[in-house]
């Protein structure tokens, strides 16, 4: 036979097996058993029971105990062990005590004395099904839990392998961001390193030959360009993200101490748009409402960034200052 699930056994309509050498008996316990809507089963022959166990699963046996060929209480070991959720009641008109003991020590459920009246076996019968109802049932709740169980354990192994995970690749990125990070500085050390060696060399040469007299200032604008890319390659980034190209050159011009007068003559605009790239500047960097000079705070922040880069270039190289 298939073995059942408890959610079968629980929930189909109960069968019973009658076991008894009397023919006549057994056909009035079975219209007993199916006034009470369960399913009856005979037997006459004590040496068939394994083979219907086999067969299908029984909720009850009722089992005579003297039969010819095979007594009850040698059958019910067999019983027990070719269907160990079946409950055995016995039936004997010759109850004693010895008798009762062994019945039931072997596995046997329950026993009724014959002649015995249908109300009584039906409580007995019923007994049994109420009693093994609560034992499928707390243990198919315990097979749950322990399912249950399994799956939280095999869930907190994959959390726990997430997790793991998770962490390696934190680790790489934090790797990968590091080395990120040392090559940008390396490659803006490498980058003001040539601005140093070789372009500011140029210019302050050409700044005091006397031919170019006429362009020291733009000569000194670009020196202090210069100075800024050394400081971050670029402005100083707060000031570059929100003023326009021809604001920075004004503020370039400002930190480099020229008025209004020559910054208008020197870009060839008039005075009154230079004031109004002042006003726009200070608006973007909300000075409007300080009485911070623009030239020294441009000046403190230009030099605050070149600072920076210093330390950052003795950091790399191991550079005492």
């Amino acid at each position: 036979m298939k073995p059942l699930n408890i959610s079968q056994i629980v929930d189909q309509i109960p069968h019973i097996l009658i076991v008894d050498d009397k023919p006549k008996l057994c056909s009035v316990l079975e219209q007993f058993v199916y006034s009470w809507e369960f399913e009856p089963k005979s037997l006459n022959s004590p040496l068939d029971v394994p083979k219907e166990l086999d067969r299908r699963f029984y909720n009850v046996v009722l089992l005579d105990i003297r039969m010819p060929e095979k007594s009850g209480i040698e059958l019910i070991p067999d019983i027990c062990r070719r269907s160990p959720d079946t409950r055995i009641i016995f039936m004997t008109g010759y109850a004693d005590k010895d008798t009762v003991i062994k019945a039931l020590r072997l596995g046997a459920f329950d026993f009724l004395e014959k002649p015995f009246d249908k109300e009584f076996l039906f409580h007995a019968v019923k007994r049994a099904l109420d009693t093994q109802r609560t034992e499928l049932e707390f243990r198919r709740a315990y097979e749950e839990l322990a399912r249950k169980k399994q799956e939280l354990l095999l869930n907190e192994a994959r959390l726990k392998e997430a997790n793991n995970q998770l962490m390696e690749t934190n680790n790489a990125l934090s790797v990968l961001a590091q080395n990120i990070e040392r090559t940008r500085k390396e490659t803006q050390f490498q980058v003001s390193k040539q601005i140093r060696t070789s372009i500011l060399p140029l210019i302050e040469k050409f700044s005091q030959s006397k031919h170019l007299e006429d362009f020291r200032v733009d000569l000194n604008v670009l020196m202090n360009f210069m100075d800024d890319l050394l400081a971050g390659l670029s402005a100083e980034p707060q000031i570059a993200r929100v003023l326009s190209a021809t604001e920075l050159r004004v503020a370039a011009l400002i930190k480099n101490g020229l008025t209004t007068d020559e910054i208008a003559q020197h870009m060839y605009i008039s005075p009154c748009t230079v004031k109004s790239h002042r006003r726009s500047i200070r608006k973007k960097l909300n000075l409007n409402h300080s009485s911070r000079n623009l030239k020294a705070y441009l000046q403190a922040r230009l030099e605050k960034r070149r600072g920076d880069a210093t330390e950052d270039e003795r950091e790399m190289y191991n550079i005492e200052g």
